[in-house]
């Protein structure tokens, strides 16, 4: 059995619902970022809170990729999604037969190994349509 290890270990932690994404809300303007960030981007404070992200999302964009890249085989596709707190998460979404993506879709977080890697089970976050 492989090791699982977190690709990023400072954006997870588990809540009620399961493991979900950690984020940054910036005290001073209220602007959420994911990743989380030494200081806001928008009024360059760095008065920051760490907060938890919703399991579920809109689909802001997405793109179908149709060559493989060195962790994921092709078709696969990436995009944004917007959570209710206001982030943008950029992330691998899950192609799922039946349900075509389609802009404003809402999606949820699926925490699970996307790849290995020198005999490990990296462990990362996609969306799948909900």
């Amino acid at each position: 059995m492989a090791e699982k290890v977190f690709f990023r270990e400072d954006i997870f932690t588990e809540g009620a619902e399961g493991t979900i994404l950690l984020a940054h809300k910036c005290k001073s303007c209220g602007k959420v970022y994911f990743p989380k960030v030494h200081f806001c981007p928008n009024c360059f404070s760095v008065e920051l809170e760490e907060i938890p992200l919703s399991r579920k999302g809109t689909l802001y964009t997405y793109t179908i990729t149709y060559m493989s890249s060195s962790h994921l085989e092709a078709p696969y596709a990436n995009g944004f999604v917007d959570t209710p707190e206001g982030a943008r998460v950029f992330a691998p979404l899950a192609m799922v037969e039946d349900k075509p993506f389609k802009i404003g879709m809402e999606m949820e977080l699926e925490v699970c190994p996307l790849w290995r890697e020198e005999g490990k089970e990296i462990i990362a976050y996609r969306f799948s349509p909900a």
